[in-house]
């Protein structure tokens, strides 16, 4: 049970970095702003990708790569999320009204958080313990 998990977490994971990527593009296309801010967007993306073909290949060490990745993804929209709804009244860039953008992130918040919890609980190498 718990490898299908990982194997639907991997599979999430992949979706849910090109919807980041596409997505980034479309909240920055007019105004990019400090380059920091949105490159962490695409290395969250690349690693997602990375730890999910690694699951989805079933390559040695996918399963770690995985939890790393939806942790780094976990630790970013944590702090996107509480920053957007520290500053909800405020004008922000963009073609997103900043409530909606925020319900957004609170959403893809919560896919990291799940997708971390169940890389977590997945499969490990033998000799290592949950």
């Amino acid at each position: 049970m718990a490898s299908r998990l990982v194997k639907w977490s991997a599979r999430i994971a992949i979706g849910f970095a090109a919807f980041l990527a596409i997505a980034e593009v479309v909240r920055n296309w007019s105004d990019w702003g400090y380059w920091p801010f949105w490159v962490v967007d695409y290395i969250a993306a690349a690693l997602l990708i990375w730890g999910g073909l690694g699951v989805v290949h079933a390559r040695s060490g996918g399963g770690v790569r995985l939890a790393g990745a939806w942790g780094f993804s976990c630790a970013m929209f944590y702090m996107s999320f509480f920053s957007h709804l520290a500053s909800l009244g405020q004008p922000d860039r963009g073609p997103v009204d900043p409530v909606r953008l925020t319900v957004i992130i609170g959403v893809m918040f919560a896919i990291t958080v799940a997708g971390f919890a169940i890389a977590l609980w997945g499969p490990r190498p033998e000799g290592v313990e949950k």
